[in-house]
Order: C-alpha cells, then structure tokens, then sequence
C-alpha cells in the first residue's frame, strides 16, 4: 500500500494548484457526460429504483436533471459531492459513483477498530484491535471509548451512520461503526477532521484522553479485489458477482493489519478462502467454519476443501460463521447449501428492470421476456437462476455433491453480510437448513447482481468517464424461494431467528459466549433428534 501525507490531501480543495487542475481536469462538458449517463442508468438500468422510491421517499433522477442544471454554478468538490451524495441516498452498496482521482482510491485509517458490546442493557464501545505498530502506555485492546471528539459515542455512531449507504437500521449502524476508523475516499471523500480526540476509559477504570490522527493509504491498482476480479476470462464469473467491493477491499486492509499470522493460533486451520476449527463449550465439541469472502475463483476447489473439513469435524453439531462477509460469486454461496441438507436446493431467481435499455443488456431467457413486457406493462422480467445461460442444468451444479453433514448446523450473521451472503443466508432459511443467529436484528440486505460500468457500456454506446470516474450498478435484483417466494431481499436481508448481543468476553476472549450460545441451541437440537 502507498501512504500518504492528510495535511496534503485535505488541502486539495483549498490551494491555488489544486483550482487550477480543476479548470484542466473537470471541464463543464466532463460533468454534464458523468450525470447524463448517471441519468440513464438510474432510470434505465437500476433495478432497485421502484424500490428505492418507495421505501427513501426519494427521487434521483429529478435530483440528476437539477444537478445537470445547475453544473455552471458549482466547483468541482461539490459537485463530486452531490454525485456522491444522490446515489447515497439510494442506500444501495450495490449501486456507487466512484469519483476520479485524486478522490478515488485512497483509504483513511485510524490505528485501531472499534467493536460493541453489551452489559445488560448498555451499549458500549471497546478497541478490539491495535495496529501492531501503535504504541501507547495506556490505549491499548480492551479500553472503553465514552467519547469521540466530544460527543458521546452513541451518538457520533449514530450521526456516522447517517453518511453511510447501509439499506436499513442495522446495517446502517453496523457500517457507521466499522467506518469511524476507516473510510473510503470513494464513498465519503475526505474526511471532514484531520485528527479525532477520544476520551476512553482504561481497565483500571481511569479516564483518559488522546489525539490521533488520520492517516491515509492507496491501494495499488493490481490489489484491488475488483481489479483482480475483471482479470478473470470466465465472463460468468465477471457477471455473477454479488459483493460491495468496499467492504471486500476493508477485510483484505483488516486482514493485513490485524489479524495473526497463519499458525499462530493452533486452533485453526486455514484453508481454501475459509477456516476451521473445534470448539469446546459447556454442551460439548462443536466444528465451527468460518467464511470470511464468498470471492472465490474455484468453486469446485472450494466445495472440495469444505467436504473434507466436514468429515474431520465432530459429528454432534456445526457452526457456520459469515459475519463481515461482503458477498463475492453468487454461484460459490448458492452450491455450499447441498451440503448441509437432503432437500434438493432451489436457486434465487434474478430480474431484470423492463426497459428498452435493459433489453440490449440481457441475455436469453431474460430478452424475451423483457420484450414481452411491451404488452403485459410488467415493472420487471420473469426471474431465472443466476447461471442461467453458462449451464444446460445450473440444478444440477447445486445438487451435484448432495448432503455430506447430517448433524445440526447453526449460521451466525450479522449486519455486515451483504449480497452474496444475504442469498446464501436467505437460501439456509428458505430451505430449512436450521437455525440463524445473528447478532444483529437483520443481514446487510443486498439482494441483487452487480455489474461494473466497464463491463457492459460499449453494449450500450456509452463512453468510459472522465478521469477515470466509473460506476457499479445492480442490474438484477434477487427474490427468495421456499415459503418465501417471491420476496425481496434489498432492504429487507434476513432476519435471524435468535439475537446474541455480544459481550466483552466476546471481543476479547475469542467468541466465547456467542459460542455458547449457539451450541445451547444446537444441544436442543441434537436432543430433539434423539
């Protein structure tokens, strides 16, 4: 990663240098290209506006026409920031306007994470993790944050989540949370402060406060995930992914930063794109497998390493693990369910918006019934499975391996599981699989398929944007199966069955009582077989 100097970057909006590379770099013609496409594929393409309308009271393509009105009146920074801020209030993750550089690309990080817990009935809010380079004699792991540069810290999370694009109350708290110590530049542009002052409690119970300032990082084009992504030559791939790009680019910079180095722990085993291990509660032994990323280029590989790992484990219960899980290749998630169940697995279906834009972007089966649409005046096309198209029988890959674990399995979700992982969530519940427990009241509720503009604009005659401007859309929303056909998952995710508030014991002593929660559950299960 490249560092960067704060001082400089906040400065950009202000010097001499930076008003004349605005004159050079963002033309009133390079605008009014950003926000005519903008205007298109919002009201053309986005298959979650009908939604999105209803649900935020909200009207972005009138917001785009007064924008493009308006353009001769604005610099540069604010316009980028109503670009900004009109796809925000879509609440979408799926669908972003990524800004051109120097905006773009650039990460703001504070040296440690923040997690909640509970005590009773009281929220609280502790550092989970350190930056292994940070020193300081009393913040450390474990110290209790009250306040965040005045303001009380429930409330400056809360006014955090507010800047987010989280589709409902959870998931906006949870991604005002997990960005109050690391932003995107592409989804908030700079930070309004250039250092925070915290006042925390120690664990010898003595108030403390200290200054700490933003530092700033750029990812090298070749790390990041979506970058490695379009490098992939198997178009279904490319087309069926379902994942927020930036919470994937947050877990890789968190899995740099904090987490330990392989072997470390002698509890777990790493394995393909997942780990495993037993643990020990007061029920018995319970297999747990965690799944960070459904980002997976070998599917096959991946439910290979994952049948061997379920043989290994005690036969009494398991626990599946996908909080933090920002999606990744839909097909990946939906071919994982066979193994845990005898039913035979029914994939979501995808549709399309019934547009005459939608119609050059659609393959077979969808085009006919886009084109169908003309006479029915349907919003949206039939659906059909995901890999519709790339196999003569995408059943038979979800079936293909059938149940390998015949115990009770238990998912953990929390709010930060997003689109891939909101369907493989969905898919556990809709097939009765067995229980959710979550940790927080909801999933991330991303339910759609996500293109890059890259990928389809020449289909459409469009141009590339200005300066390297780009952006992500869903294209085709998602609806569950089962006894829940039909439904939605934008906005709504899925609602687990039981609620764990995690502990202090939780953050720092590796999950304990969220494990003891979930194997009391699983205990009753087994019972209940017996």
């Amino acid at each position: 990663m490249v560092k960067y100097d704060l001082e400089k970057v906040s400065r950009l909006q202000l010097t001499e240098e930076r008003k004349e590379l605005i004159v050079k770099q963002a033309l009133r013609e390079e605008r009014e290209i950003i926000v005519e496409q903008a205007l298109l594929l919002i009201d053309e393409v986005y298959v979650n506006l009908p939604l999105k309308r209803a649900r935020n009271a909200i009207d972005p393509v009138q917001r785009l026409k007064l924008l493009k009105y308006r353009l001769a009146d604005m610099d540069e920074l604010s316009f980028q920031k109503e670009m900004l801020s009109t796809f925000m209030e879509l609440r979408d993750l799926h669908t972003m306007y990524t800004p051109p550089a120097p905006y773009s690309g650039m990460w703001f990080e504070l040296p440690f994470l923040i997690e909640e817990f509970y005590e009773g009935n009281e929220r609280q809010y502790m550092v989970s993790h350190l930056n292994g380079e940070f020193e300081n004699s009393s913040f450390k792991r474990g110290v209790i944050i009250t306040h965040w540069n005045g303001i009380p810290m429930e409330r400056a999370v809360e006014l955090n989540a507010e800047r987010t694009y989280g589709s409902n109350r959870h998931a906006s708290r949870a991604r005002g949370l997990e960005s109050m110590t690391n932003r995107s530049s592409s989804r908030l542009l700079i930070p309004d402060e250039e250092w925070v002052d915290l006042r925390y409690i120690t664990d010898r119970q003595e108030e403390q406060e200290i200054r700490l300032n933003w530092e700033v990082w750029g990812l090298p084009p070749e790390d990041k995930p979506e970058e490695k992504a379009r490098k992939q030559s198997d178009v279904a791939f490319v087309n069926c992914l379902g994942i927020d790009w930036e919470t994937e680019s947050i877990r890789q910079i968190k899995k740099a930063r904090y987490a330990p180095a392989k072997g470390e722990n002698r509890e777990e085993h790493f394995e393909n794109d997942f780990v495993w291990k037993i643990i020990k509660t007061s029920h018995g032994e319970f297999g747990h497998i965690r799944i960070h990323t459904f980002m997976i280029y070998n599917v096959e590989q991946f439910i290979d390493d994952l049948i061997g790992v379920l043989e290994y484990l005690p036969q009494k219960g398991l626990i599946i693990d996908v909080r933090g899980n920002g999606g990744g290749y839909i097909m990946a998630g939906e071919m994982m369910l066979q193994l845990f169940t005898p039913k035979k697995i029914e994939p979501e279906r995808f549709q399309f918006l019934n547009t005459p834009t939608t119609l050059k972007l659609a393959s077979w089966p969808w085009q006919d019934s886009i084109r169908r649409s003309i006479e029915t005046g349907a919003v949206y096309s039939q659906g059909f499975p995901i890999m519709t198209g790339y196999f003569d029988d995408y059943s038979y890959q979800l079936n293909q391996y059938g149940q390998k674990y015949k115990e009770p399995v238990l998912l953990i979700t929390d709010a930060l599981c997003y689109s891939t992982t909101d369907m493989f969530a969905a898919g556990f519940q809709d097939h009765e699989i067995g229980p959710i427990l979550g940790t927080s009241g909801n999933t991330g509720a991303g339910g759609a398929n996500v293109w890059e503009y890259d990928s389809f604009y020449n289909d459409l005659d469009l141009k590339p944007l200005p300066q390297g401007g780009s952006f992500r859309l869903a294209v085709r929303r998602s609806t569950r199966v089962g006894q829940r056909i039909g439904f939605p998952l934008e906005d709504f995710g899925v609602v687990p069955d039981y609620i764990h508030n995690m502990t202090k014991n939780d953050l720092l002593k590796d999950n304990v009582d969220l494990f003891e929660h979930a194997a009391s559950i699983l205990a009753a299960m087994t019972e209940e077989y017996v």
